[in-house]
This record gives structure tokens, C-alpha cells and sequence, in this order.
């Protein structure tokens, strides 16, 4: 079943990555590695969305390591598809995901990056925070 979804990778040259690509393809979803030179550039010119054009500078600094993913043109079931995909085929999880956007299509790689990494921190804190208050009710 052919989808028109994509899926943009970063720092997953690794076994998780190639579970990840065997799940795009029998799902039918392109597959682009982003690189770390390309992490200046608008992700919307990245994703080829309409309005946003390549700059073609080549990103110098340190860049980050952690594996993200983004995620372009996907409705709220292949998301679904995909992710059960993920615990079907046990692959495990990655932390930094992000569903391409209006928002943040005129972010570069970075920004997105930082962006995730602070939710993903907030999460964390939440969650520790409830089973601290869990707990201390127990």
C-alpha cells in the first residue's frame, strides 16, 4: 500500500535506523537521511514543502547526537500505523519525533532539535513528578 508520507532521519546509522527503514518501506513511506551539513537549512526546503528554498549553506558547528525523526504528510492513521509498527516489530522508541508542520517548518534542524529536547524534558519532569506525588500517597 503505497502512502505518500516521508520520514526524515537523523543520527540513526544503526541497527535501530535499518528497523526503522524496513518499517517505512513495507508501509510504503520515503525515506530521507538528513545530514548534519544540512542543519542550517529551513526543514521545509529539506522536506521540499512548497515556499521554502534550499539556502544551500553547509552547516559547520557540532550539531547535536541524539536520533530524532520527522514525520511529513501523515494523517492521524498512518501516525498510528506507524507507531504500532514500531511496538510490532519491537523497535525501541525514539525519543525526539516530530510531525512536520506550519509551525515549524521554517525551523532548521537545531532549533527543532533544542525544541524536542526541551518537551522531552518537561515530559520527564511531569512524569517524575506524579509518581513522586504517587508515592507519598501510597
Amino acid at each position: 500500500m503505497k502512502q505518500n508520507g516521508a520520514v526524515y532521519f537523523y543520527n540513526l546509522n544503526s541497527a535501530k535506523g535499518r528497523q526503522i527503514r524496513m518499517l517505512c518501506l513495507k508501509q510504503g513511506l520515503k525515506i530521507r537521511v538528513v545530514d548534519q551539513s544540512q542543519y542550517e537549512e529551513a526543514i521545509g526546503a529539506i522536506a521540499g514543502v512548497p515556499g521554502y528554498v534550499l539556502k544551500e549553506s553547509t552547516y559547520s558547528g557540532e550539531g547535536f547526537s541524539e536520533e530524532m525523526l520527522i514525520l511529513k504528510g501523515f494523517s492521524e492513521r498512518m501516525l498510528d500505523s506507524f507507531l504500532h509498527g514500531f511496538r510490532k516489530m519491537k523497535i525501541q522508541p525514539v525519543a525526539l519525533k516530530a510531525i512536520l508542520t506550519e509551525a515549524n517548518c521554517g525551523w532548521n534542524s537545531i532549533e527543532l532539535h533544542d525544541e524536542l529536547v526541551k518537551e522531552h524534558e518537561s515530559m520527564n519532569r511531569q512524569t517524575e513528578s506524579r509518581q513522586a506525588d504517587n508515592k507519598e500517597t501510597e
